[in-house]
């Protein structure tokens, strides 16, 4: 079988697009997310808080290509081209066909929604919509133009379940190059922070609630407090490459993804379930033909809800008992939705480097089975790492990487 690994990584997160200075704040236990006065404009919208990006310049990317992409396209654009100046990739190649692109997001731009419908339910026409539009609310916006901005000719995919996205587009790309269907892939996710997206969880009482006058303690994962999810927004790319391919080169070898599982709960669309998690770890497991004795540290989903985080400790604790530690970065980040799975990947593989097991943020005092949660950085030697992300409607997505 193929072997696959990361040659190069980019990403444009609330606490920056440096993927080393992002690594220093999460050790730091630093926090991005803030009031958003804009929520409390919105009737009954209980969430006050959120994580978006700041000082991010879009002039960077060509207007002629920029024009018809939304904020989540401008931002994997971003990742996807600090990831290819890392992994040192021979840009003339990515015309030849071999080299594909999985990425995806929640769903279209939430902003571009909002702009066309609220123009649209106000006039009952569509006179003055930009012709634009739908080039940014269409499922596929993030993959289709990284396609576009790059020349890339080879296959093209875009997962759009959630928080699950960009662990399933590692997942796409890792068979895309075992199958020998591409040599490399473009692989991640990128979303937005808006209105609609808080809306959402706010809607199934799965958002926190207040916190505006003290943003930084939210959200909590794992902790006995915990009261939903804040979301955020950015990207974050990986580039994955057949091995021996990515050796003869010359280019730096990250990781190695050793294994990935996925699989639905088929139990309910908004409540986790902790055996259709089990049931993806496991498989991540098989694939990488690993025992769980063999992981050294979890990279957890843990949102910061009460439920999620419930189900997610006695999956893991299930499988792997109370001696492997476990953090969730959502505490730094909030949750980025389809690009929070590529983001944690990147830790994963900084943690790797550096024998580092970072902490769950704003963590005091956990409720959850006895899973082992340091909350300091942890010294701690890692061959072996797992990464989990589970998504609305029982998605469950996991990744096992090593070291190249």
């Amino acid at each position: 079988m193929r072997r696959v690994v990361v040659t190069g990584y980019g990403l444009v997160s609330p606490l920056g697009s440096d993927p080393e200075a992002m690594w220093r704040s999460v050790l730091n236990k630093e926090n991005a997310v803030v009031t958003m006065p804009e929520f409390a404009e919105i009737g009954d919208l209980e969430t006050r808080i959120g994580a978006p990006v700041r000082g991010f310049v879009p002039d960077r990317i060509p207007r002629k290509i920029r024009r018809s992409m939304s904020r989540m396209s401008q931002y994997a654009t971003a990742a996807t081209t600090d990831a290819l100046a890392a992994a040192r990739f021979p840009m003339e190649e990515l015309a030849g066909g071999r080299v594909a692109i999985a990425a995806g997001s929640t769903t279209g731009s939430t902003d571009a929604m909002d702009e066309f419908w609220r123009e649209f339910i106000a006039t009952k026409s569509i006179r003055g919509i930009q012709s634009t539009a739908f080039l940014k609310v269409m499922s596929h916006t993030v993959s289709s133009h990284l396609a576009l901005a790059f020349g890339v000719t080879g296959p093209v995919h875009a997962p759009c379940c959630a928080c699950a996205v960009s662990n399933q587009a590692v997942g796409v790309g890792l068979d895309l190059i075992r199958l020998n269907r591409a040599d490399a892939v473009i692989a991640g996710g990128a979303d937005e922070l808006g209105v609609l997206a808080a809306a959402t969880f706010d809607v199934v009482r799965a958002g926190c609630r207040g916190w505006g006058d003290s943003p930084t303690l939210r959200p909590a994962p794992f902790d006995r407090t915990r009261d939903g999810v804040v979301c955020a927004e950015g990207s974050a790319i990986v580039i994955l490459e057949e091995r021996e391919r990515a050796i003869a080169r010359g280019a730096p070898i990250l990781c190695e993804i050793l294994g990935y599982g996925e699989s639905c709960d088929a139990n309910h669309m908004s409540t986790p379930e902790p055996t259709g998690m089990r049931n993806a770890i496991v498989r991540a497991l098989e694939d990488a033909k690993l025992p769980a004795s063999a992981v050294d540290y979890i990279c957890a989903h843990a949102t910061g809800t009460v439920l999620g985080d419930q189900a997610e400790a006695a999956a893991t604790f299930d499988i792997f008992g109370g001696n492997v530690p476990v953090a969730s970065l959502k505490g730094n980040f909030g949750h980025m939705l389809a690009a929070c799975g590529t983001t944690e990947l990147i830790a994963c593989i900084l943690g790797m480097r550096d024998g580092i097991v970072p902490p769950t943020t704003n963590l005091v005092d956990p409720d959850v089975a006895p899973i082992l949660l340091p909350t300091q950085p942890l010294q701690r030697e890692q061959r072996v790492i797992m990464s989990n992300n589970f998504a609305f409607g029982g998605i469950n997505a996991s990744l096992v990487i090593g070291r190249g």
